[in-house]
């Protein structure tokens, strides 16, 4: 596997968005958790946040997010995405 290199700003930045990221969602559920994929560009957040809230905080950080088809079917509205029926926020 090849890996193109990073330059440390961009690294800086990415980090940096990420922390943002992790900030944010905590203020709301202090156990969610943020990781990026580096070589897909894709984010995974963990959080028993409902999906539709996770996209409000992201986007009014300025992130262009949206729900997959199968991450929306995935979490019963108002549920943390486990099966259960919390909801806690």
């Amino acid at each position: 596997m090849s890996i193109a290199p990073v330059s440390l700003p961009d690294s800086t930045a990415e980090l940096s968005r990420l922390a943002t990221i992790q900030v944010a969602l905590r203020e709301h559920d202090p156990d969610a958790q943020v990781a990026l994929d580096p070589d897909g560009g894709k984010m995974r957040v963990l959080t028993v946040l409902p999906p539709e809230e996770v996209v409000r905080l992201m986007q009014a950080l300025g992130e262009a997010v949206e729900l997959s088809a199968e991450e929306a079917e995935a979490a019963p509205a108002g549920g943390c995405g486990c099966g259960c029926s919390s909801n806690r926020r």
